[in-house]
């Protein structure tokens, strides 16, 4: 995974030896520094990483190094230009996420978000999930810490459109299935970049995870789709895979189909850790926590 966040780099990324060890910095503090969860954890996860860093790359300048803020995004330009580039300071940041807000919030339902440096740093690791190959996130934080908005806020920043489901009195695991299969659609038929949000809140029966737990593993969710609606699939896209140049069978249409829905539909699942409920969900439905990149949303700062 550390391996997977170089690469987003370009040339324009890596100029120097000292560009190339505060990037592989940045990828290892998000591969395993977003996931801890004690303040002690946390301070020699990071004494050990530039510790290793010293050790491997030995001339470069300590001060230089651990200069801050260390933190690549795909914006770091400006909305627009997608590349994979280290974040001059926090006020370059906070007036390109400024500039993202203002645009998301003359489309959509006003968010009114306060931009601090936690907040923006929460934008760019979610962002930079969303940028993954097939990337997924759990999210996990109390109630109220801005998982939601903060989501919302970096997929408008992807392009991505943010799909939550509507609960209402009887929803049940045939309905989460009719919202999944056009979603499915969505991203598999029309190649539409589209964000799954779903909250502790929106799971009232532990069932619906047994088709999260699918959709997180393999992409393949059992009879998704009635008959009809498959051979629609089938032959919405039989043209596009002749043109790939692949065998025109109902298999290789099907994988051609299911492929790019993992690419295309990114699942993000804001879940609590008060209590026993995330614990025993982990164990019961292992892709939650196997197949996606968790983000720990701490305490705010007092500020």
């Amino acid at each position: 995974n550390i391996f997977q966040g170089i690469l987003f780099s370009a040339p324009d990324c890596i100029k120097t030896p000292l560009d190339f060890t505060r990037l592989w910095l940045h990828e290892a503090s998000r591969v395993y520094g977003d996931k801890m969860i004690e303040e002690k954890d946390m301070e020699t996860f990071k004494k050990m990483k530039y510790e290793i860093a010293k050790q491997f790359f030995e001339d470069i300048d300590d001060e230089a190094m651990k200069s801050e803020p260390l933190l690549y995004c795909h914006f770091a330009t400006g909305i627009g230009e997608p590349k994979y580039l280290s974040v001059s300071s926090w006020d370059s940041l906070n007036k390109i996420l400024e500039e993202a807000l203002e645009s998301y919030n003359e489309i959509n339902a006003v968010m009114n978000l306060v931009l601090f440096e936690d907040a923006m740093q929460h934008v760019c690791r979610i962002n930079r999930i969303l940028e993954s190959p097939r990337g997924n996130a759990l999210l996990v934080g109390v109630g109220g810490s801005g998982k939601q908005s903060l989501t919302r806020l970096a997929a408008s920043v992807s392009g991505l459109e943010v799909f939550q489901i509507q609960l209402r009195k009887g929803y049940g695991v045939g309905d989460l299935k009719v919202d999944l299969a056009q979603l499915y659609i969505k991203a598999g038929l029309k190649n539409i970049g589209t964000v799954f949000l779903l909250t502790d809140a929106q799971v009232p029966d532990e069932k619906f995870l047994v088709l999260i737990n699918d959709l997180l593993a393999s992409g393949e969710i059992p009879n998704i789709f009635a008959d009809d609606e498959l051979e629609n699939v089938i032959n919405g896209l039989r043209n596009e895979v002749k043109g790939a140049g692949i065998e025109d069978t109902k298999e290789n249409i099907w994988k051609f189909f299911i492929e790019r829905v993992r690419r295309q539909l990114k699942v993000v699942l804001c879940f609590s850790p008060v209590g026993s409920t995330l614990r025993v969900r982990s164990r019961k439905f292992p892709a939650i926590v196997n197949c996606t990149c968790i983000d720990w949303f701490h305490e705010w700062p007092e500020e």
